[in-house]
C-alpha cells in the first residue's frame, strides 16, 4: 500500500480491507518478537489498559489508556515497550484496495466529509488520538470479532467498520487541531524559531535542546504537549515548504534543492516531498503551483 494521503486513492474507488488483527490482554507476555519494521499496511494500536511506547524516525511516542496511535503505511517503527505494568491492547492493519463497493469509497468520503478533507490536506506519518467516548474501541472490538468468525459477510462488514474507524480518526484529528491553544511555552516557541532559522543545518533535538539549555527528553515532551506535531515533523514540513519555494523560483537541480534545505539524500528528499505534498518535486516544478502544500501551522 502507498500512503493513505496519496492522491491515487481519490482518483478511483478504493475501500479499506483488514488484513491483520489481534486483541491481547497481556502484551508483555504475548509479544514474542521485537518490533522493528515498516510494512505496507496502515496500522492502529489501541491501548485498553496500561500504557505503551514505541519509536519512529520522529522520536519516542507514548500511548496511554483509551488512546491509540494511527500509523500510515510504510512508516518504520520499533522499540515497542510496555513498561512494568499490565498492558492490554488491540491492533488492526489494513490497506485500501480497488474492489467492489463493499463500503463507501475514500474518494466519495473525501468529497462529502469535511473532517476527512482536512485530514487528507494535512499529511502526517502517525498520530496519537484519545478515544474519550469509546467509539473507536467498540468499532475495533467488532472488527476483530468479525474477522475471527466464519460469518459469510465478515470481509464486507469489516470494510464498513474500518471505514467508520477512519471517519472517527478524521473527526478526532479535526477536533484536536481546532482545540489546540496558541503556543505559550517559551522553550517550544524558541525551538520553532531555531528550526525556521537553521532548517538547512543538520538539526537534531539534542542540538536544539543544548541551545536552549534544557534536556532533550524534556524539550521533546514539551513540544508534543504544546503542538500538533513532533519536532521532527515540523522540521520536515519547514524544509519541504522551503523546497517548494526553490523549485518554483530557481532553476537549481533537485539534488541542489535538497541540499539547500538540509537534506543530504536526494532520494530521501523526493520521498519526503511526495509524502507531504502528494506529488514528486519534478511534477511540482512542472505544474508551477504555489498552493500544493497547505499552510504550515505551528501550534
Amino acid at each position: 500500500m502507498i500512503s493513505y494521503f496519496d492522491p491515487l486513492y481519490r482518483q478511483s474507488d478504493y475501500v479499506p480491507v483488514v488484513h491483520s488483527y489481534y486483541d491481547r490482554a497481556d502484551m508483555q507476555r504475548s509479544t514474542v518478537l521485537r518490533v522493528n519494521h515498516a510494512h505496507s499496511l496502515c496500522e492502529i494500536m489501541y491501548v485498553n489498559e496500561g500504557q505503551m511506547s514505541l519509536e519512529t524516525e520522529e522520536g519516542l511516542i507514548q500511548v496511554g489508556r483509551k488512546q491509540f496511535i494511527w500509523l500510515d503505511a510504510n512508516v518504520k517503527h520499533w522499540g515497542l515497550n510496555f513498561g512494568d505494568s499490565l498492558c492490554s491492547m488491540m491492533n488492526i492493519e489494513f490497506q485500501y484496495e480497488l474492489l467492489d463497493c463493499r463500503a463507501p469509497t475514500l474518494r466519495a468520503i473525501s468529497r462529502q466529509d469535511d473532517a476527512t478533507q482536512e485530514l487528507i490536506s494535512h499529511p502526517v506519518p502517525h498520530m496519537v488520538l484519545t478515544d474519550r467516548d469509546d467509539t473507536v474501541y467498540h468499532l475495533m472490538k467488532e472488527i476483530i470479532q468479525l474477522a475471527d468468525s466464519t460469518h459469510k459477510q465478515s470481509e464486507r462488514l469489516c470494510s464498513l467498520l474500518c471505514t467508520q474507524v477512519m471517519l472517527e480518526v478524521a473527526r478526532l484529528f479535526q477536533q484536536r487541531r481546532g482545540a489546540l491553544p496558541p503556543i505559550t511555552n517559551r522553550y517550544v516557541s524558541d525551538a520553532l524559531s531555531i528550526m525556521r532559522r537553521d532548517y538547512a543545518e543538520p538539526l537534531t533535538v539534542a542540538g536544539i535542546a543544548a541551545q536552549l539549555h534544557v534536556q532533550p527528553t524534556y524539550l521533546h515532551r514539551l513540544f508534543r504537549e504544546h503542538t500538533a506535531y513532533t519536532m521532527g515533523e515540523h522540521l520536515q514540513r519547514i524544509r519541504v515548504q522551503q523546497a517548494q519555494r526553490l523549485l518554483l523560483h530557481t532553476k537549481d537541480a533537485l539534488p541542489e534543492v535538497a541540499a539547500a534545505v538540509g537534506i543530504s539524500s536526494p532520494q530521501h528528499f523526493a520521498q519526503l516531498f511526495k509524502r507531504i505534498v502528494g506529488i514528486s518535486p519534478a511534477e511540482y516544478r512542472r505544474q508551477g503551483k504555489d498552493d500544493a502544500l497547505p499552510p504550515l501551522e505551528f501550534f
